[in-house]
């Protein structure tokens, strides 16, 4: 196909111009992403909505077994995956079973493939999770996390369109806030953490401040240091016991000592006469 047809066939699929020639550099991402355009087409005609459109560029570029592009493009053109979060569910379950035949009860079970999330059901999940950080949502205003609000509503509606999630989201807040105040505008001040040193530094500050003694303030690898030394050496044996007496009784000792040197020294003086 010529490059000005491929350029066409993407962009009716929803691609601006720069990046639908940018696909064509990927010589594999555009030979799938034509292969899928054209499978589609025999279900849809010509004309591919946008929506469609975008979920089968996202089959073209991450699915790695191309065996399976026919078995997914057919969901997507029908309308049974019409959802980025089916899509990835898809994708993953594709990848996960590997062997022929795929089971097509099992695989719309695990996509969600038939279940409706309605903009009321999306409506409530937003306000529950907006309820629950209301406090901090008053607080901090439009520098709260709003991503964690979007979130929650996931969690609670799974094959829910993230994109409306994020409209209802949007509406919401605007309602509880109003509309963006000067304050809000401005960057949210960063807290300076500590650095580790610092830390100990001021633990040992107000430990001292505190009166305790310096022993109980001794690192644990100090304290080990110091049982250590109690301990022989491997082969080595344990001193005696009697230098560890008092001294008291080895002042004793080395009296009575001295005392048979004399007594000998006066017996070698006698044999000697």
């Amino acid at each position: 196909m010529a490059t000005a047809d491929s350029v066409s066939l993407f962009t009716g699929l929803g691609l601006s111009e720069h990046k639908a020639r940018e696909t064509l550099k990927n010589a594999a991402l555009s030979a799938q992403l034509r292969e899928a355009a054209t499978q589609a087409q025999q279900t849809l005609g010509s004309a591919i909505d946008k929506a469609t459109g975008t979920l089968l560029y996202g089959v073209a570029s991450r699915l790695r077994d191309p065996r399976r592009l026919p078995f997914l493009v057919r969901y997507v053109a029908n309308k049974k995956i019409h959802t980025e979060a089916q899509l990835s569910a898809a994708l993953e379950y594709v990848r996960s079973h590997p062997l022929d035949p795929i089971d097509p009860v099992d695989f719309e079970r695990e996509c969600g493939v038939g279940i409706e999330v309605t903009p009321e059901q999306i409506e409530a999940a937003v306000e529950v999770a907006i309820q629950r950080h209301r406090p901090q949502l008053l607080e901090e205003r439009y520098h709260f996390n709003m991503g964690l609000l979007m979130g929650e509503a996931r969690a609670a509606l799974k094959w829910a369109d993230g994109k409306m999630i994020k409209h209802e989201v949007d509406m919401q807040v605007l309602h509880l806030l109003g509309p963006k105040r000067e304050t809000d505008l401005e960057k949210k001040p960063k807290v300076a953490k500590a650095r580790p040193e610092e830390t100990e530094q001021r633990a040992a500050k107000d430990a001292v401040e505190n009166g305790e003694a310096a022993g109980q303030a001794l690192s644990l690898m100090e304290q080990l240091r110091g049982e250590a030394l109690k301990f022989h050496k491997p082969g080595a044996h344990p001193l005696p016991a009697r230098t560890q007496r008092h001294p008291a009784h080895r002042a004793r000792q080395s009296h009575q000592l001295q005392l048979r040197l004399r007594q000998g020294q006066q017996r070698h003086l006698l044999s000697a006469l």
